[in-house]
């Protein structure tokens, strides 16, 4: 394992909201420090996250399998997870897999989150 090139950030908003931006490269070697911030935020109240994608730049299978767990874990405590700003490289991925059927996928972090 080589080191990570995403960084993750956790910007609180009310009513539980956790505005997630993720930056660089998301793949196998940055997994856990997405999936550790993810739990950082859960445990600090933030069942509904928003990841803002603008920032990222590349994204493997390993996002997009961090992602699916991330769903599952926020659906299970009655959250949500949506997906927003994805640059083209990574709209391509999650075109590619399908991705946006099962998480939802918005143009901007607003549209987002007055959906």
């Amino acid at each position: 394992m080589g080191p990570s090139r995403v960084q993750v950030r956790v910007e609180p908003r009310p009513a539980g909201i956790g505005v997630v931006t993720i930056s660089g490269e998301l793949d196998y070697d940055g997994i856990s420090a997405f999936e550790q911030a993810l739990t950082a935020a859960q445990a600090r109240g933030m069942h509904q996250l928003l990841l803002d994608l603008s920032p990222l730049t590349f994204m493997d299978s390993s996002g997009v399998n961090a992602f699916l767990r991330a769903q599952r874990a926020t659906t299970t405590t009655g959250g949500w997870l949506r997906l927003a700003n994805a640059q083209p490289s990574v709209l391509k991925v999650i075109e590619l897999v399908g991705l946006g059927q099962a998480i939802p996928l918005y143009g901007t972090v607003e549209e987002a989150l007055e959906a």
